[in-house]
């Protein structure tokens, strides 16, 4: 009986590793490379609108005070 509730466990043990590497490779594909520019990355996670209606000039006074 313990024979196979270890057996059991293992088994089971072994599937959750294999999920857990599958969705580690979801994750790693989903990652913005790291030299991109987070403007960029934020601004194409809005997905609409367009770079002529941003005014960066605006934006850093209002953040700077």
């Amino acid at each position: 009986m313990i024979e196979s509730t270890a057996e059991t466990l293992l088994e089971r043990i072994d599937v959750i590793a294999r999920e857990l590497e599958e969705l580690r490779r979801v994750v790693l594909a989903q990652v913005q490379p790291p030299d991109k520019n987070l403007a960029d990355q934020l601004y194409g996670a809005l997905g609409q609108g367009s770079w002529g209606e941003y005014e960066l000039n605006l934006d850093w006074q209002r953040f700077s005070s």
